[in-house]
């Protein structure tokens, strides 16, 4: 069984190369219309897209990041956590035991994955108009640059980007873990995941073989955990946004 929703889910590709044709401000509000209607925690509404129109600081952002495709989409967007939004007019009192609440883990959690829902959300819109997108941890190593230059106020933190424009590539669609590594039932199946991953490694490694490169799932994993990077700062950042992670 399929339909149109189903096929535009599944053909999902990561977008990392843009044409320069404009995206207009009315496709962009179709987009963020379709993230803002999914649900999120307690109606809290915790998710503000963060435009970033400047072209140089796109460009320092990618000199920061290296990722070519913050600098060359049409729109680029820091998508965050905001809490801020909730103690408007709230009196003093009340503001003050918000925050409190507001300022917990359980509440950055929820706020994290209210931000993921409607960045989801987000993406398959995008996709269903023609446009090309790609999501990426962007605050990671660009938080910094984030803080400074946006004036993101306290108990707003950035999560993520989003770039979104046409198409200027054809990437094709990578292929993903079996279901049985991701639906299991009644529990948690060691020997089902690792039967999952091997057959997926071979998968893959068909996948990278036909783009010419050596290798597979595990050992791309094995890479990318054992590069050197310094998340120290990137852990203290929620606490520096007002989040008491408690």
């Amino acid at each position: 069984m399929s339909n149109t929703t189903i096929d535009l889910l599944n053909n999902h590709k990561s977008i990392r190369a843009f044409t320069d044709q404009p995206v207009s401000d009315e496709i962009v509000k179709i987009i963020l219309t379709a993230a803002s209607a999914g649900p999120n925690i307690n109606n809290y509404q915790p998710v503000t897209f963060v435009e970033i129109t400047d072209q140089a600081l796109k460009a320092e952002i990618t000199t920061q990041v290296g990722m070519a495709y913050i600098e060359s989409a049409m729109r680029y967007f820091v998508v965050t956590v905001d809490f801020n939004k909730d103690l408007i007019g709230l009196t003093p009192e009340i503001r003050k035991q918000a925050e409190e609440v507001l300022s917990s883990y359980a509440m950055l959690e929820g706020g994290i994955i209210s931000a993921g829902i409607a960045l989801g959300r987000a993406q398959v819109a995008a996709e269903s108009l023609g446009l090309g997108s790609v999501t990426m941890a962007g605050a990671l190593r660009a938080f910094e640059l984030y803080e400074e230059k946006l004036q993101l106020p306290k108990l707003v933190k950035a999560v993520m980007g989003f770039s979104i424009g046409y198409p200027a590539q054809e990437p094709g669609i990578k292929p993903k873990l079996p279901l049985a590594g991701m639906w299991m039932k009644s529990q948690y199946s060691q020997k089902q995941m690792v039967d999952a991953v091997t057959i997926y490694d071979k998968t893959m490694i068909k996948y990278y073989a036909a783009r010419g490169i050596d290798s597979s799932w595990t050992q791309n994993n094995a890479k990318m955990l054992t590069r050197k990077q310094d998340f120290s700062q990137l852990g203290k950042y929620p606490k520096r946004k007002g989040f008491t992670l408690n």
